[in-house]
C-alpha cells in the first residue's frame, strides 16, 4: 500500500485495486494511470477538508465514487457524479472496500475502512480538542466524547491518520496519545498541523516508548511505499 501526503489533511492511498483520496481541497494531484477504482472521501464541510473542486476528479475517473459526510451541503454536489452520503455510525461497501463511520467531536465523521486485509482509520476532525480558552467542563466533556468514540474502533489499526494541531499548544498530542493507549496502531500518520511539521518530530519523541511507527511529514508532497 502506497501513501502520498498532499498537504494538511489530504492523503492518497493506493492499494492493489483502489485509490482512496481523503479530504482533498485542491492543488497538485496526479492519479496513477493504472485502472483502479477511485473513492473520494470528505469527512466534513470545513474548508480545510472539503472543496467542491473535488468533483472535477470525475472527469479523470468517470466511475469515481464520492463518499461524503452528511453535513456537506447537497446543493454543492453535481447531479452527474456518484455520491454516497454517510452520517455517524453508518456502514457501506463499495468495490470490496468496507467503510463505517464514527461521530466527530467537531463536525462530520471519521472513517474506519477495511481494504484488502488492512484496517485504516481516517479521523477527520475526530480528536481530543482541549482548548486552553474553554471551560473545564467543556474540556472534560470533550475528553469523554472522544474516548467514547475510541471504544468503537477495532483493536488493531494498520494505518491511523490523526490530527496533531499545534493551535492546541501543549495539548496538541492528546488525541494521538489517547488512541495508541487504547488501540494497537502499526503506523500513525500525523495530519492537520497547518504547515507546522515540527509537531511530527515532537510526537515521535513523545511516543518513543510505544510500539508504533510515527511517520515524519514535512511541508512538501511525500510518498511512502509498501506501508
Amino acid at each position: 500500500m502506497n501513501c502520498t501526503y498532499l498537504g494538511h489533511s489530504t492523503f492518497l492511498l493506493e492499494t492493489e485495486h483502489a485509490l482512496l483520496l481523503f479530504d482533498y481541497t485542491g492543488g497538485p494531484l496526479e492519479l496513477p494511470e493504472r485502472k483502479k477504482n477511485l473513492l473520494v472521501f470528505a469527512s466534513h464541510r470545513h474548508g480545510d477538508h472539503f472543496n467542491k473542486a473535488i468533483f472535477s476528479l470525475a472527469a479523470q475517473k468517470r466511475d469515481a465514487v464520492f463518499i461524503l459526510s452528511s453535513d456537506i451541503a447537497t446543493h454543492l454536489v453535481p447531479q452527474d457524479v456518484q455520491v454516497r452520503w454517510m452520517g455517524p455510525y453508518e456502514e457501506i461497501s463499495i468495490h470490496d472496500v468496507a467503510v463505517r463511520t464514527l461521530k466527530s467531536t467537531d463536525e462530520g465523521v471519521a472513517f474506519v475502512i477495511q481494504a484488502e486485509g488492512r484496517t485504516i482509520y481516517y479521523a477527520g476532525d475526530l480528536n481530543h480538542w482541549h482548548w486552553e480558552g474553554e471551560s473545564e467542563a467543556y474540556n472534560l466533556q470533550m475528553k469523554r466524547d472522544y474516548h467514547a468514540e475510541l471504544r468503537l474502533l477495532p483493536a488493531k489499526l494498520d494505518l491511523a491518520f490523526v490530527p496533531v494541531d499545534p493551535r492546541l499548544g501543549p495539548f496538541y498530542s492528546l488525541g494521538a496519545k489517547d488512541l495508541v493507549a487504547r488501540v494497537k496502531v502499526k503506523t500513525l500518520i500525523p495530519m492537520h498541523f497547518w504547515k507546522d511539521s515540527s509537531v511530527c518530530e515532537k510526537l515521535k519523541a513523545e511516543l518513543k516508548d510505544e510500539d508504533v511507527e510515527v511517520l515524519q511529514l514535512t511541508n512538501e508532497i511525500q510518498t511512502w511505499r509498501n506501508l
